[in-house]
C-alpha cells in the first residue's frame, strides 16, 4: 500500500485531516519498549515491527529503540536520552492497574506535566464495571482515568488503560499500553490520525518489497554485488524469518523516475532469482497460493502429517480462505491419517504412493480442483530426515516429491509450511501458461 492511500484510508475511516507539512523531512521518533519480561526473554519485541510498519506511510522514521524494565529510575534514563534525539517518543507498557505499572506517574514527573482525572474515562469505566458511581471503582481502576493536563489520551477500545499523550515545549511523548490486541487497534485508530494532524505527512522517498521463499539472504545478497550493476545511493536492506526474505530497496527520492529505477533494479534481479519471488505488493505466500487458485475458479484441500495442521492455519487466516480453501486434514501419523479418511492402510512409503492416493482422495471427497499433502516425518539411521510431498490438481496431475528436512523445532515446522507452499506456487504458475 502507498504512503498516499494509507494516509487517505485514514481521513477516510477517522474523518480526521492532516496538517500541510512545511517542508518533506521526515518525523524521526524513538522507540521506548518497557516490560522486565522482555528483557528476561518470556516474550519478544513485537511492538518494533507493527509501529514502525504502521507508522512509516505517515513519513515517521524510527531512529532507534529502546528496551527497559520496570522501574522508574530507568525509564527515566532512557527517557534522557530519548529526548535529545527525536521530537516524537513513542513508550510502550506500564500503564495498568499493578504496582509495576510505573509509565504514567514515570512519564509525568519527567515531564512535570501534572496528571488530572477524566470525566470520560470515569463513566466509561463506570459502565466497564456497571458501577452506579465513581466510589464504587477500586483505587487501582480509577488510577487508570489519569491523563496529562497538557495533552491528551487515546481511547482504549480493548482494555482499561487509555493511551496518553504529553505535549511538552519541544517534545510529543505517547505512552500505549503493551498487550498488542490493545496497543494495535489503538495505534491505527487514534494514534495516526494524531500524529497526522500533530506533524503532516512526509515522504521518506520510493521503496519497494520483494518477498522470497525457497532462497537464504546470503545467496541474495551474492547475486546484487556479483551479477548486477545497481547505483550506490540504492538503500538495500532484507528481513529473515523462517525461510522466507523480504527484501526492500528504496531511493532518497519519490518521483516518477526514481521508481522506474526500482522497477529496473528489480527486473535485473528477477532475471537471476526471479523463481524465487512470490510477490512486490505486500502479499503473503499463502495470499499468492489462494489468489492463482481463485483465478482458476477452483478450491483448495489440505491434509497434513509432519506439519501439523501449520499449512491450515496459514491459510485460514487469509482473506480469501473462506472462498478458495476448503479446509484440512491433520492426523499424527499417515497412518491415522489414512483411516479418518477410510482408506486402506499401506505398509511401504517407500515410494510416497500412499501420499498420492490421499491426494487425490481429497479432491474427490470435497470436489476441489486442487490438493497439498504433507505425509509423516521419516527418520533414517544416519539420522536424517524427509517427508513426502505431494501437490497438483485434478486436470493437471499430482507431482510427488521427498524433501530432506532441514533444522528442528520452529525452523522445521516453517519448512514444511514454506516448502510445500511454494511447490504448489510454481505448479500453479506453470498451470496458467
Amino acid at each position: 500500500m502507498s504512503r498516499l492511500m494509507s494516509a487517505f484510508l485514514v481521513v477516510a475511516v477517522t474523518g480526521v485531516g492532516f496538517c500541510d507539512s512545511p517542508d518533506d523531512v521526515a518525523t524521526d521518533y524513538v522507540l521506548v519498549i518497557t516490560g522486565g519480561e522482555l528483557l528476561r526473554g518470556v516474550y519478544a519485541d513485537g511492538h518494533t515491527l507493527f509501529l514502525t510498519r504502521t507508522l512509516g506511510p505517515l513519513g515517521c522514521r524510527c531512529i532507534g529503540t529502546y528496551c527497559v524494565g520496570d522501574l522508574g529510575p530507568d525509564l527515566t534514563g532512557v527517557l534522557e536520552h530519548a529526548v535529545k534525539r527525536a521530537k516524537l517518543i513513542i513508550v510502550t507498557g506500564g500503564l495498568g492497574p499493578t504496582d509495576d505499572d510505573i509509565t504514567r506517574e514515570t512519564l509525568s514527573k519527567f515531564t512535570g506535566i501534572p496528571l488530572v482525572e477524566n470525566a470520560e474515562l470515569v463513566q466509561a469505566m463506570m459502565r466497564r464495571f456497571d458501577v452506579q458511581s465513581k466510589d464504587g471503582l477500586r483505587k487501582n481502576l480509577l488510577r487508570q482515568t489519569l491523563v496529562p493536563q497538557s495533552g491528551t489520551y487515546l481511547a482504549n477500545s480493548n482494555g482499561t488503560a487509555a493511551g496518553l499523550v504529553f505535549e511538552c515545549s519541544e517534545q510529543v511523548i505517547v505512552a500505549l499500553p503493551g498487550p498488542p490486541r490493545e496497543l494495535q487497534p489503538m495505534v491505527k485508530d487514534h494514534l495516526v490520525p494524531y500524529l497526522g494532524t500533530r506533524f503532516g505527512i512526509h515522504s521518506l522517498g520510493s521503496l519497494l518489497t520483494m518477498r522470497f521463499v525457497g532462497i537464504g539472504e546470503s545467496q541474495i545478497d551474492q547475486v546484487i554485488h556479483e551479477r548486477l550493476n545497481w547505483p550506490k545511493e540504492l538503500v538495500i536492506c532484507s528481513l529473515f524469518e523462517f525461510g522466507r526474505v523480504d527484501l526492500t530497496i528504496s531511493l532518497s527520492g519519490d518521483t516518477p523516475a526514481d521508481h522506474a529505477r526500482l522497477k529496473e533494479f528489480e527486473a535485473g534481479l528477477l532475471g537471476q532469482i526471479g523463481e524465487y519471488m512470490y510477490s512486490d505488493d505486500g502479499s503473503s505466500l499463502e495470499t499468492c497460493v489462494l489468489s492463482r487458485i481463485a483465478k482458476r475458479k477452483s478450491t483448495l484441500v489440505t491434509a497434513e502429517v509432519g506439519s501439523g495442521g501449520g499449512i491450515a492455519a496459514a491459510l485460514n487466516g487469509e482473506e480469501k480462505a473462506p472462498k478458495v480453501y476448503a479446509g484440512g486434514y491433520v492426523a499424527p501419523s499417515d497412518s491415522a491419517l489414512l483411516g479418518m479418511l477410510d482408506l486402506p492402510s499401506e505398509a511401504s512409503n517407500s515410494d510416497g504412493s500412499h501420499v498420492r492416493v490421499v491426494a487425490e482422495h481429497l479432491c474427490k471427497r470435497t470436489g476441489s480442483g486442487w490438493s497439498l499433502v504433507v505425509g509423516e516425518i521419516m527418520e533414517r539411521e544416519d539420522g536424517s530426515r524427509s517427508v513426502w510431498v505431494v501437490y497438483g490438481g485434478v486436470k493437471e496431475g499430482f507431482d510427488v516429491e521427498c524433501l530432506s528436512l532441514r533444522g528442528h523445532g520452529e525452523i522445521a515446522q516453517a519448512f514444511l509450511v514454506n516448502q510445500p507452499l511454494d511447490l504448489l506456487r510454481r505448479k500453479l504458475k506453470e498451470a496458467t501458461h
